[in-house]
């Protein structure tokens, strides 16, 4: 018998489809396979083209909101993808996005965690990628340096469009 997610089943007239959902994938180094033998959240398995081996892991490392209504405060978390609620495997670090007395945005990483589960296949989902390539641990994320571009280039815009009714103004005086 075949034990089916109601979340992965959709029904169309004559029976059930199942839709296959979306996870992340890594290349592994050949022979490290053994790693993750027996683990029901990583699925191993070779790819077409290469028949190099890959894993397909279901952990993600992600943010979990915590603090006061308008205060939040975020825990770095390793979770379930499936799991939206606050069903947390292990904590990896704190993020306080408020800046503190000396304009400081305090967040506190272990990197050692941080490394072993992403070395065993867990996804940091964007906005810890973000951070943990602020940190220097990963590298930049290309959506935050293109979101720095737009801002300097909306900055400059700024400047000009002030420069020019400065001298407008200038102008209506004389």
């Amino acid at each position: 018998m075949v034990r089916l997610l109601s979340s992965c089943l959709m029904r169309f007239g004559s029976g059930p489809v199942i839709k296959q959902r979306v996870t992340r994938s890594t290349w592994l180094s050949k022979g490290s396979e053994y790693l993750f033998e027996g683990k029901d959240d990583v699925k191993v398995y070779k790819a077409v083209e290469t028949g190099a081996p890959i894993a397909k892991n279901k952990l993600r490392i992600r943010f979990a909101k915590s603090g006061a209504t308008n205060r939040p405060y975020y825990r770095i978390v390793l979770a379930h993808k499936l799991h939206n609620g606050h069903v947390e495997l292990e904590q990896l670090g704190t993020y306080d996005p408020y800046p503190n007395i000396n304009n400081e945005k305090i967040c506190s990483l272990n990197f050692e965690r941080i490394k072993h589960h992403v070395a065993l296949g867990a996804f940091p989902v964007r906005p810890v990628r973000r951070l943990l390539g602020l940190s220097g641990f990963l590298p930049l994320d290309p959506t935050l340096l293109i979101r720095a571009e737009n801002l300097k280039r909306l900055r400059t815009i700024e400047t000009l469009l002030e420069e020019k009714k400065a001298k407008e103004e200038a102008e209506e005086e004389e």
